[in-house]
């Protein structure tokens, strides 16, 4: 890839994610949960349409430089300028029309946090089989009892650590949860999916 290729193609993901990125603040700003996917439904929620139709001719000037960078690879100076200027124009008025929502994205990230701490279930039937194979042979030989509780008591020792460290990371994601419900007010976009993204 050429300088000039790679400066174009650097000029289009920052056209598309600065603009994507001050939308989806916006819209943080207001306790609307929504992913960038979902952000043209977003658009045309009936309190926030007049916002985003104030801003159609910004939105076109960045959109056509989006379809020339796509379609021919390059764009004019002048025209480079312009959909930097229309960027900076949505940026600027999105930013003025910030809502007083503040934290659905600390509380996105601490809920993602918390999903993430839920331990996987152990494996549980390796201690079970090795345990009853040694308890039957304990009929041949008395130690093999022995050796058979003792996996048995590892196997339970990892079980009930399980449980401790699940019922954990299920309070922690229960908080989580009520935290985010506290802040969003509309979830255009479910949270677990969301945070799959």
């Amino acid at each position: 890839m050429s300088k000039r290729e790679q400066a174009n193609e650097e000029l289009l993901e920052k056209l598309k994610g600065r603009t994507t990125h001050a939308i989806q603040r916006y819209f943080f700003s207001h306790g609307v949960c929504v992913s960038r996917l979902d952000i043209h439904r977003a658009m045309r929620l009936p309190e926030h349409e007049p916002t985003f139709l104030a801003l159609r001719p910004s939105f076109a000037q960045v959109n056509e430089a989006i379809g020339l960078l796509g379609d021919i690879g390059s764009l004019s100076l002048p025209s480079k300028e312009k959909s930097m200027r229309a960027v900076y124009e949505i940026e600027a008025r999105l930013q003025e029309r910030h809502g007083a929502v503040d934290g659905l994205h600390a509380a996105l990230a601490r809920l993602d946090v918390a999903m993430r701490s839920v331990p996987a279930q152990p494996k549980l039937w390796p201690h079970a089989a090795w345990s009853l194979l040694l308890l039957m042979m304990a009929y041949i030989e008395w130690p093999f009892a022995l050796a058979g509780l003792i996996v048995f008591g590892a196997g339970l020792g990892k079980h009930l650590k399980y449980k401790r460290r699940r019922a954990d990371a299920d309070r922690a994601v229960s908080e989580a949860n009520a935290n985010f419900e506290s802040v969003a007010a509309l979830e255009l976009t479910p949270r677990v999916e969301l945070l799959e993204r």
